[in-house]
């Protein structure tokens, strides 16, 4: 039996053809080996939350007062500014900036190694209360969460307060809105 050429220029062509292929596939799981997939034990890189939750007494995005800048770095990340304006000489001040938009974030204030404030910078959006009373909301509620305030002016800005026996809660105000969030020790001042 003859093989004519054009017959034998094809098996030729699916020889290649199918070699082709394999080579194609032998090189895809080569790549795919050297692709890094996540583990349930890969390192989790902490960083600034989208939307923290203040829950008065207690914590700003999960920072307490009392925490170490160790702690923090672990809870918000290392993408912080230092402040080192003469209005933060004797603490440490770290700014926590969102990279787009408003220049809205938080901050950290630590004195001999500890939070002794954290507080909301500008009026970032999202952020709220854990009753759910949220930035931007009108202050009325304020005293329906949480009963009779203090009240304290600051410079472009108002703070309605709840004091604790070892901690002071604000409310940021502007006009009749929640503008942001505080927790302080009591020796801390209430406007940052």
């Amino acid at each position: 039996m003859r093989i004519s050429v054009v017959t034998l220029c094809i098996k030729q062509a699916e020889v290649r053809l199918l070699t082709s292929r394999r080579t194609l596939l032998m090189s895809l799981i080569v790549a795919l080996s050297f692709v890094a997939i996540p583990t349930a034990s890969a390192k989790h890189e902490a960083t600034f939350p989208q939307i923290g939750v203040f829950v008065p007494g207690k914590s700003l995005a999960g920072v307490h007062l009392g925490m170490t800048p160790t702690q923090v770095r672990s809870l918000w990340g290392g993408n912080f500014k230092v402040c080192k304006l003469q209005a933060c000489a004797g603490t440490t001040t770290w700014y926590y900036i969102y990279p787009k938009g408003e220049p809205v974030g938080a901050a950290v204030v630590f004195k001999g190694g500890k939070v002794v404030t954290v507080f909301t910078l500008g009026s970032p959006s999202g952020w709220h209360t854990q009753e759910g009373l949220a930035v931007g909301e009108e202050i009325d509620r304020v005293t329906d969460l949480y009963g009779k305030t203090g009240w304290k002016v600051c410079i472009g800005y108002g703070a309605m307060t709840i004091h604790g026996d070892k901690v002071v809660s604000s409310v940021y105000t502007t006009g009749e809105a929640v503008y942001g969030f505080a927790l302080e020790l009591p020796t801390e001042p209430v406007c940052q």
